[in-house]
């Protein structure tokens, strides 16, 4: 009963025993596989509506991809406009850089993303550095980066003084 998600298909009897909801269920499974679209743009079509919705869904796949990777992101929570505009840029920006590695390599995003998680760079330290090198680049991860015009990233990535 503590679940939101569940306490709507559980009924509790007279006699205190909690019980599923059969009706519930039944009236529930009258809108398995459909969408249920609230918009409050009376101007535009339901196809319109519904092509939206799967273009968002779409970009935010591609921000959560790209904050998958190794760039420090904290989850945003947006109440001014101007923050949910460069979020929904920001995702906008992860689809067109997904879509240009696709169209360059004629390969899907996560055939390429998955060539490209090859190249890592290790941290090594000591009591006065931090040393961070890349790992030897695979001929793979070479043709893509040359798809892409990079140039691959020096075998000494950063050397850092420890305080």
């Amino acid at each position: 009963m503590a679940s939101r998600r569940y306490k709507r298909y559980l009924k509790i009897t007279k006699g205190g025993l909690v019980r599923i909801d059969r009706g519930a269920i039944r009236e529930a499974a009258k809108y398995d596989g459909k969408w249920v679209l609230e918009t409050n743009d009376d101007t535009i079509s339901l196809e319109d509506a519904a092509l939206g919705y799967k273009g968002l869904m779409i970009i935010e796949r591609c921000f959560r991809s790209l904050k998958r990777t190794q760039i420090k992101m904290t989850p945003m929570y947006h109440w001014l406009s101007r923050r949910i505009t460069a979020h929904v840029k920001i995702c906008v920006l992860a689809l067109l850089i997904e879509r240009l590695a696709e169209l360059t390599c004629n390969k899907p995003w996560h055939a390429i993303r998955r060539e490209l998680e090859r190249l890592q760079v290790t941290k090594f330290f000591n009591l006065n550095h931090n040393v961070y090198l890349r790992n030897e680049i695979s001929t793979q991860v070479r043709k893509l980066l040359k798809k892409f015009k990079i140039n691959p990233p020096k075998q000494l990535v950063c050397l850092e003084n420890r305080p």
